[in-house]
């Protein structure tokens, strides 16, 4: 551990007298804050990075810092210790003519092109989780099953997306498709993030849903509270459509944020569905759910119609009234009750928060460390060795950052994966 220590101020040395060598890493973007300016990066085979960014950092195929989102290939060139100098999306290309936009694609979805197979290039299981109406997995690496995937008739319309610009599966699909005759082939190459920015329907599939009956994943039946008791997927929540349009007609009177009860983590994977997926309260549903802000929301492909048709797990009588969301703990997150048990005084853990002075001036956990993120590999020697370390900021993304460079020295420490409420008075809740 010593040498380790040593070996960070080693490197601040260096910085101080300009001679740290520059370095470059590349990886998926895994959080962005800009309450802190700092990227923390998933690089192949590797420990997460965590790099700080300025006012002074430079960008190449990107308009700055606030176009850049997970999971977007990036290139960082910086110095240890330093802000980046230089941060560059990595895109892959089409070949001519054959990218298109969401309003062409919107057009290829209501027919008007004609028949079309739309391929969603990512893993299968992906897919699962979340894709866009209509699409069928079509994984490019996986070469056999990819064209038995494709239809017959080589001049049908082809279709392929991805997970974005950065994303490589959009082009090897369109490549693969071509070098096997196909004529009529293009690519959203935009992909899935960009049709979820726009708040468009999303659908998941029954497979994956039954493999997450459990508290991770928010379940509502939006039908009437007499269709739900008839029948209803078991651990489903009755909310129904109608009743959502009015919790969003509250929330625009009273001026106050939205959210689901119970559901606090906008990142939370929350399933909508109705007898069909095509009903109205399914779609009046994701609506009102996705404008709150809820990116992961989808409406359950082919609704409760085509689960029982699957054999899944129902239930009949009175649903479930109330959600009980438990969000999944990433890598190092402590759970929120031990959070609370551990942050009373004289528990044997040092607290420590990382978000800005400006935050902390309004209100933090009474006895806990303020060492921002951005300060905290100078500050390592204040950090105790011989006690558990809680991290906590205003939603885990910090914290989880603030994880991975201490967990990395050796430090015993977990974070906060939540959103605190500060009292002011030292006191805090979630």
């Amino acid at each position: 551990m010593k040498k380790q220590l040593a070996t960070v101020l080693l490197a601040g040395l260096l910085i101080q007298l300009g001679l740290a060598q520059a370095d470059t890493v590349k990886g998926r973007i895994k959080y962005v804050s800009h309450k802190a300016n700092t990227i923390q990066i998933d690089v192949k085979n590797k420990e997460p990075v965590v790099i700080r960014f300025d006012a002074n950092t430079q960008y190449k195929n990107t308009s700055g810092i606030k176009d850049l989102n997970p999971p977007d290939l990036i290139k960082v060139e910086y110095t240890p210790g330093s802000a980046a100098t230089q941060i560059s999306k990595v895109t892959f290309g089409l070949p001519p003519g054959v990218e298109i936009d969401r309003k062409e694609l919107l057009v290829i979805l209501q027919g008007k092109r004609g028949p079309y197979t739309l391929g969603d290039s990512r893993p299968p299981k992906k897919v699962m989780k979340g894709h866009i109406p209509s699409a069928k997995p079509i994984f490019p690496e996986n070469k056999q099953a990819f064209l038995q995937a494709l239809p017959a008739d080589k001049n049908q319309l082809l279709v392929f997306y991805c997970g974005g610009p950065t994303c490589p599966f959009t082009g090897q699909s369109v490549k693969l498709a071509m070098d096997n005759g196909y004529t009529n082939i293009k690519g959203f190459q935009a992909g899935l993030p960009a049709w979820k920015r726009s708040k468009m329907v999303v659908h998941s599939e029954s497979k994956w849903l039954a493999k997450n009956l459990a508290q991770h994943v928010v379940i509502l039946d939006v039908r009437s509270p007499q269709a739900s008791r008839a029948q209803h997927i078991t651990s489903a929540v009755s909310l129904p459509a109608t009743e959502l349009a009015n919790m969003t007609k509250q929330f625009i009177a009273s001026k106050t944020i939205p959210k689901l009860p119970g559901v606090a983590d906008l990142r939370a994977p929350v399933v909508i569905y109705a007898d069909k997926h095509t009903d109205r309260n399914a779609l009046l549903a994701f609506k009102h759910v996705r404008s709150w802000g809820y990116s992961n929301t989808s409406i359950l492909n082919g609704g409760l119609n085509a689960w029982q048709s699957a054999g899944l797990p129902t239930s009949s009588g009175a649903p479930a009234s109330q959600i009980v969301y438990v969000k999944h703990l990433p890598k190092g997150a402590i759970k929120p009750a031990e959070f609370i048990e551990l942050a009373r005084p004289g528990s044997a853990a040092t607290l420590v928060d990382v978000r800005t002075d400006q935050e902390v001036a309004e209100g933090t956990i009474k006895g806990s460390m303020h060492i921002p993120l951005d300060g905290l590999v100078s500050q390592l020697d204040s950090l105790p060795r011989d006690q558990e370390i809680l991290l906590y900021c205003a939603n885990g993304i910090r914290a989880e950052m603030a994880y991975e460079t201490l967990s990395k020295q050796g430090y015993k420490v977990r974070f906060l994966n939540e959103t605190p409420s500060f009292d002011g008075a030292g006191g805090f809740s979630l």
